[in-house]
């Protein structure tokens, strides 16, 4: 899996992108990253309506019988919104850059959950309708559209419980992701089979028409996520610049571009990262950009050791071709109008504060920021050996807590708390604007969210990211 650098890698490392060449700046969006869940809300209200105004201008007799319409409502309600669920984890950044992965994967799973429930009540709507009955439930005199049915709802409910389930039982990624997957495809491909074979909605030109719209759009997403990003991760390779461990347990992987001149991002982004021969490969991981934004043919990932890929990524030797699917997320301070930026971090959470703060370096940004990193040991203030003497350069305030700290400690010990931020900002209050950024493990972030919260600070100017969501 290692091999020595090749003559074009030496020759890329030894020659960095000049900064003439360099891509322009990204705008923050930070207009259109509000704007984002209002229009997500009238997409999904839109997905919904427009199909049952389809439905009421089909011919009077597909109107008879209340169990009869209510099947039909539920089923093309549901059509409409899985195209829905499928395409938000499709990686499409006008998605994932503003409406941001965090309340992305919410709606998802959210969607997901109000899918099957509909499913259900169709179900229940054929079972009550004039006809067979439960007996179309007996699949061994069932015809293939009813086998469809039943698999569609099975790998639904399927896909649901592993979504539901996750967190309590903590399976390994790969495995969850690949079970995931399959059953996403399982379950499109078997309501189209049951679509088809049932012609019950295909029979009027509105619906016939609807259908196969939502049959195109199915077909480009799935040609973006495993077609066009895998190519465009392959136009755009990077080579290992470097290895190093910044603390025990702990690798920071440096990044170059090959052959182009770098992927913009916004500071606080991620991308999933693949490591393999071809960009075609299955297996990804994310992780968060932690370099400055500033140079985007550099990147670098402090990722800490947690399962087998953060052992391969250790493992990794100079010169080795990786490919990057991103960036993603909406966690950035750019585009913001702040007086002043107050960032919380939990253990790895560090990572997206590292990039903010090494680009606000950078840029020259003197806007006063207040750190706040909290671990249990002193093996997770993985910024220390990182931070660059960014204190000399920003008019940064950094507040360190430990749980259990060492005897030579002089930082903080215990946990994050109200007193703890009130001590570390500014007795005198003056009207400024204040965002808070919090990441890291989701009971950290829940406990400092309502902490900022209680402050008063407005629910814009508060912003998270659950290194548990992905």
């Amino acid at each position: 899996m290692h091999r020595e650098p090749a003559p074009e890698d030496a020759a890329s490392l030894s020659s960095p992108t000049p900064p003439s060449a360099a891509p322009r700046r990204l705008r923050g969006g930070a207009t259109r990253r509000l704007l984002a869940p209002v229009m997500w809300v009238l997409l999904v209200i839109a997905a919904i309506g427009l199909p049952l105004r389809i439905l009421w201008s089909a011919p009077e007799s597909s109107h008879q019988g209340f169990w009869r319409v209510t099947s039909l409502i539920a089923a093309l309600a549901a059509a409409s919104l899985l195209l829905l669920t499928f395409v938000l984890p499709s990686r499409f950044r006008p998605i994932t850059g503003y409406l941001g992965v965090e309340r992305l994967l919410r709606s998802h799973r959210a969607l997901a959950l109000v899918v099957v429930g509909l499913v259900l009540a169709h179900v229940v709507a054929v079972l009550l309708r004039p006809g067979p009955g439960v007996g179309v439930l007996d699949l061994r005199t069932a015809p293939p559209r009813v086998w469809a049915a039943s698999i569609a709802t099975l790998a639904l409910i399927g896909l649901v419980t592993l979504g539901l389930t996750r967190r309590r039982r903590r399976p390994r990624y790969e495995g969850w992701r690949l079970v995931h997957v399959l059953l996403a495809n399982v379950a499109l491909l078997a309501t189209a089979l049951h679509v088809l074979w049932l012609h019950d909605l295909t029979r009027w030109d509105q619906t016939r028409y609807w259908l196969a719209a939502l049959g195109v759009a199915m077909l480009l997403a799935v040609a973006h996520r495993w077609v066009w990003r895998p190519l465009r991760a392959l136009r755009n390779r990077y080579v290992v610049d470097e290895v190093r461990r910044p603390a025990p347990g702990a690798t920071t992987l440096v990044l170059r571009a090959v052959g182009h001149r770098g992927v913009p991002f916004r500071p606080g982004q991620f991308a999933w990262l693949k490591i393999g021969a071809s960009p075609f490969v299955f297996e990804e991981h994310p992780f968060t950009i932690s370099s400055d934004a500033t140079e985007p043919w550099r990147k670098e990932f402090t990722i800490k050791g947690l399962g087998d890929f953060s052992e391969i990524v250790a493992g990794l030797r100079p010169g080795r071709h990786v490919f990057l699917d991103g960036p993603h997320g909406a966690f950035t301070l750019d585009g913001l109008r702040s007086d002043r930026f107050v960032l919380i971090a939990g253990g790895v959470g560090i990572t997206p504060m590292l990039s903010m703060l090494r680009t606000l370096a950078a840029r020259g940004d003197r806007r006063p920021v207040l750190l706040v990193v909290a671990g249990r040991t002193a093996d997770d203030m993985l910024h220390r050996a990182d931070s660059e003497h960014l204190e000399e350069q920003l008019d940064l305030r950094l507040v360190e807590i430990l749980e259990e700290p060492p005897q030579a400690w002089e930082g903080e010990v215990g946990r994050f708390t109200k007193e703890t931020l009130e001590a570390a900002l500014p007795t005198r209050r003056r009207k400024e604007r204040v965002d808070y950024f919090i990441c890291g493990p989701g009971p950290m972030v829940a406990a400092a969210t309502r902490i900022v919260s209680d402050r008063g600070a407005p629910s814009r100017r508060i912003h998270t990211e659950l290194f548990d969501v992905v």
